[in-house]
């Protein structure tokens, strides 16, 4: 069965003159103003009691919950950059790493300068032998 396209615009059309007419007219009326008004007071009132009760019950509001949820991906994110930076810093020294030269043995003095020339060097001064 198909149905015209316009005549579905009409009702709609309709139907939303309807609402709007009949939101007005509520809106203007005192009496359904002051059940409104009440209504969010009520939902509020509500609304601070059950946080009052888990707060004492140590339960995280919905709001605590979130906060804490977005500190912990964030705190995740930052732990992975660290990892792969250090991924990263491992991979690079490990094929750029310079061979070490053995550690010189105790006692081995040949060939080592005095200890009085390289500082003597340094300053321009001819060394003292």
């Amino acid at each position: 069965m198909r149905i015209d396209r316009g005549l579905l615009d009409k009702i709609r059309s309709r139907g939303e003159e309807v609402l709007t007419q009949l939101s007005g007219e509520l809106m203007s009326n005192p009496r359904f103003m002051k059940a409104i008004e009440g209504a969010i007071r009520g939902r509020e009132k509500l609304e601070e009691a059950a946080a009052s009760a888990l707060k004492q019950m140590n339960v995280p509001t919905r709001s605590e919950l979130k906060r804490a949820s977005a500190r912990i991906e964030t705190l995740e994110r930052e732990v992975a950059d660290l990892r792969q930076q250090v991924r990263s810093r491992r991979a690079g020294t490990a094929s750029k790493a310079p061979a070490r030269k053995p550690a010189a043995r105790p006692g081995a003095t040949r060939g080592a300068a005095k200890p009085g020339r390289a500082r003597a060097r340094a300053k321009g001064e001819t060394p003292v032998e």
